[in-house]
């Protein structure tokens, strides 16, 4: 089956501005295809992408999607459909862009394991990173936006980044400074498709198959400390309530008890 990377070049400026970003990612491009993999980029400020909240995310997965009016369904649709994902972003005030921020910020609201598969929707997925910029900071920034990837169920392989960094200060950005040319980006490039694509492949043959449900349960049987159970997912100040379980005494979770329980 074939495999297919998505690339998000998370730049602030709109097409048909060059992105200095862009020619990062079309070099990964090259060489995803030398592996026999297909790839797909967009960039994700020529969409109307916004920050969305809690309520209009539980509509949209309750199947109402007639009620969200910008693009973020069918971007999540996109990355859903991608066996790797690589969140390219040039480096703002030593941060991802806003742009990166919101896109990883609406995946943050899927965080409930699929009913189906016990498992959250981006198991089996490889995540991955290209940075840009004229300021230090791109370990720091891969280190944080992949930690939020694996935590939301991708995969993170060895050397799965690649960056260019140009001089503190104002300067020439990835293009004009000839980053094509840089060995250390160059070599981190080839170190990250190389090892994303093996992943991917290797996870296509071999998916994880844990049961979330299953290691709820079994952790919940044996502790005795604060647990979040969700009660209302419509209201975000009630989304979540803590309930104390007391040694092997059940709690059981009724109207009566969340009334009674302080909401987080």
């Amino acid at each position: 089956m074939a495999i297919k990377a998505l690339l998000l070049n998370c730049t602030q400026r709109r097409s048909p501005s060059r992105s200095q970003t862009q020619g990062l990612v079309d070099k990964a491009v090259e060489l995803f295809h030398a592996e026999g993999v297909d790839t797909e980029v967009i960039r994700v400020i020529d969409h109307d992408i916004e920050q969305e909240y809690w309520d209009q995310w539980d509509d949209w997965k309750a199947g109402e999607k007639s009620r969200r009016e910008d693009e973020s369904p069918w971007l999540i649709d996109r990355i859903s459909s991608a066996d790797i994902v690589i969140f390219a972003t040039p480096i703002t005030g030593g941060m991802c862009t806003s742009m990166a921020h919101i896109v990883l910020q609406n995946l943050n609201h899927l965080d409930d394991y699929d009913p189906e598969t016990k498992r959250f929707m981006f198991y089996n997925k490889v995540a991955g990173m290209l940075l840009t910029g004229n300021e230090d900071g791109a370990q720091q920034v891969a280190g944080n936006v992949l930690f939020n990837l694996s935590r939301l169920g991708f995969s993170i392989p060895a050397n799965c980044e690649s960056y260019w960094l140009g001089p503190a200060g104002t300067g020439p950005g990835y293009i004009e400074a000839h980053g094509e040319k840089h060995f250390h980006t160059n070599k981190l490039l080839r170190y990250m498709v190389k090892n994303i694509s093996h992943l991917a492949r290797v996870l296509q043959e071999h998916p994880f198959d844990l049961d979330m449900e299953e290691c709820i349960t079994a952790a919940r049987a044996e502790s005795s400390d604060v647990f979040a159970v969700r009660v209302d997912t419509h209201n975000p100040s009630l989304r979540y309530r803590r309930f104390q379980r007391l040694g092997d005494v059940p709690l059981a979770v009724t109207e009566d008890a969340t009334k009674a329980t302080e909401s987080v």
